[in-house]
């Protein structure tokens, strides 16, 4: 992104992510519409120069087709338009939505930290754990606040979640050593 975009930083895409989170949790959407639109948005932003009066548009059509993706009930475009306070309109969150798809050549589909994290719980706790649930909850939010995190982009999925997971055991149970064998496998 950083070498592509002249007028975005990455401080503007953390803002935008934030933001996308709140729009995430009033529309009631999944954890993994989240995580696959900051993918199409980072994606996108790698290799398409957007303004910065754009950015925005980028966010909430990337949500748009995350939503489109991974819920079953998507809200109207009407919601995605006017979650901007009208700064966008219908037609221009389509267009946008279009370009993305143009780009990303239709591969919507692509694993996210969330994906891998979901996964490792499974191997490391399969349900078993006293704490599971408390693991769970608090590897999520280090996976969201990597969201947040320009810098977590140059690591892979898989790495940022082995991460989450490893930090979140030492959390919560810091004698105990953090990395499973199973999680070692992986």
């Amino acid at each position: 992104m950083v070498a592509m975009q002249k007028d975005i930083s990455a401080t503007m895409r953390g803002i935008l992510v934030d933001w996308l989170v709140d729009v995430v949790d009033e529309f009631n959407l999944l954890a993994d519409t989240l995580y696959l639109a900051v993918s199409y948005i980072d994606r996108f932003l790698a290799a398409s120069v957007v303004t910065r009066d754009k950015l925005q548009l980028l966010g909430v059509a990337s949500l748009f087709v995350a939503a489109k993706y991974e819920e079953i009930h998507v809200p109207k475009l009407d919601k995605f338009s006017d979650i901007t306070d009208g700064t966008y309109t219908n037609q221009q969150v389509v267009k946008m939505e279009a370009d993305i798809l143009k780009y990303l050549n239709f591969q919507m589909g692509s694993p996210t930290v969330r994906t891998f994290l979901l996964r490792f719980l499974i191997s490391c706790c399969g349900g078993n754990c006293a704490s599971a649930k408390r693991l769970e909850l608090m590897c999520c939010y280090l996976a969201e606040l990597s969201l947040l995190d320009y810098d977590c982009i140059r690591f892979l999925p898989s790495v940022i979640a082995a991460a989450c997971l490893f930090l979140a055991r030492f959390t919560i149970s810091p004698k105990i050593c953090p990395w499973v064998r199973l999680i070692k496998s992986c």
